[in-house]
């Protein structure tokens, strides 16, 4: 069983417990005001007195200011500073249910560094290692690339996003992460996206599987950080596999209902205190509150099942998941072997 928790300490004495779910913020695929402030920054206003343990926010929407860059809006245990990657490639998450125009601005590494140099040093930060979604480096390149920025704010956890090494290539290249696994033993976390792993769920758990396989191998303990993932079925599905950070904008994108994303408009009719008559807006707003409750119960259930390897401790979430989690772990099993 593949399943784990770990325990990584921050440079500021916070120690951070997995599996973590983090409610991310991104300014892609939501609108914007007058004033060039993303939608998303509504949702952050809503809820950053209900989150706590992290959050994610980009650092090319903070130099933006899509989102504001100020200490009331880092509100959390810990906050993962993503490079801005997500925000200048052509790729949408798995979540993405519109797609406005969105014309990329212009991003570079000394951008990046200029927020990173900019965080208020008594808030915990975890940086994750500059891409950029016109650029591509071989692995190796890479790794290099990110011990020399990483190396240069000590005063952070980092995170090793792996990527693809072409502009052409779809996937990262997994024999490649495995033959370099003993190349990345100072990296505190490593990233992989989840639309990056493979073609399947299956694939994405076998992919996921082999790299934490090999960094097991070089006695390195790095927790796995999946990218874009927080839909409660492929988040559980992929910690069954071996990772244990997950982010992604589902939740401000979707109602989660007996552990499944739906539609944030049906949720007002599946939910007692609102109904079909309440207005969108408002069931957004509850739906939000709502998710992050629900992410935290979650969490706790992976946790548990860490301990217990019971399936049936999912059916708290939905009376039939923990059946059929346990069917498609079996499938991902036998693709091991």
């Amino acid at each position: 069983m593949s399943a784990r928790n770990n325990k990584i300490k921050h440079p500021s004495g916070i120690e951070i417990e997995t599996p973590i779910l983090i409610p991310s913020f991104s300014s892609k695929g939501f609108s914007f005001d007058s004033k060039g402030q993303s939608e998303a920054t509504d949702a952050l206003n809503l809820s950053n007195e209900f989150l706590t343990e992290s959050s994610l926010m980009s650092a090319y929407d903070l130099y933006y200011k899509h989102i504001p860059f100020s200490e009331e809006y880092i509100c959390t245990d810990v906050t993962f500073i993503d490079s801005g990657g997500y925000e200048t490639s052509d790729i949408y998450d798995f979540s993405a249910i519109a797609k406005y125009s969105y014309p990329v601005k212009d991003w570079d590494l000394d951008k990046y560094e200029t927020i990173i140099n900019g965080w208020p040093g008594h808030k915990a930060g975890i940086i994750v290692s500059y891409d950029h979604g016109k650029s591509r480096f071989d692995l190796n390149t890479q790794i290099d690339m990110a011990n020399n920025l990483f190396k240069k704010h000590s005063s952070f956890l980092n995170n090793f996003l792996i990527k693809p090494e072409t502009i052409d290539q779809k996937y990262i290249k997994v024999d490649n992460i495995i033959s370099q696994a003993g190349k990345m033993h100072c990296f505190d976390i490593i990233g992989l996206t989840e639309k990056e792993l493979g073609d399947s769920i299956l694939h994405r758990m076998v992919h996921i599987s082999k790299i934490r396989a090999a960094l097991d191998s070089k006695g390195n303990n790095a927790p796995i950080h999946v990218f874009g993932s927080l839909d409660p079925i492929t988040s559980i599905l992929y910690f069954l596999a071996g990772a244990e950070i997950f982010d992604g904008l589902t939740w401000l994108k979707y109602s989660y209902y007996r552990g499944m994303a739906i539609y944030q408009s049906n949720n007002g009719a599946l939910d007692e205190e609102l109904g079909i008559h309440v207005k969108d807006a408002q069931v957004r707003s509850k739906s939000i509150v709502n998710n992050i409750y629900f992410l935290d119960k979650m969490k706790y259930i992976m946790k548990d099942f860490v301990v217990k390897k019971d399936f049936t401790l999912f059916n708290k979430l939905n009376s039939t998941l923990g059946k059929y989690l346990e069917i498609n772990y079996q499938t991902f099993e036998s693709n091991i072997k």
